[in-house]
């Protein structure tokens, strides 16, 4: 299996919106790619999502935070 490591601007864009980003992340939720990740890497993801701005996109994707960060983790 391919292991990857994915940036934290493309993982969130692939938690949050549709196109190649969401495809890598459909791909590793399928087990197809292997992700590598840190303690660094998620607690800046979980800082970054926490912004106010991203509120508005999580309430129309009818998903949370800890939701969206779980499928990660």
């Amino acid at each position: 299996m391919l292991r990857v490591v994915i940036d934290t601007n493309v993982m969130l864009s692939g938690l949050l919106w549709h196109g190649a980003p969401h495809v890598l992340l459909e791909h590793v939720r399928a087990g197809t790619l292997g992700l590598v990740s840190s303690p660094a890497i998620l607690a800046e993801l979980e800082n970054v999502i926490a912004r106010p701005k991203f509120d508005v996109i999580l309430a129309r994707s009818n998903t949370s935070r800890e939701i969206a960060l779980a499928e990660l983790r």
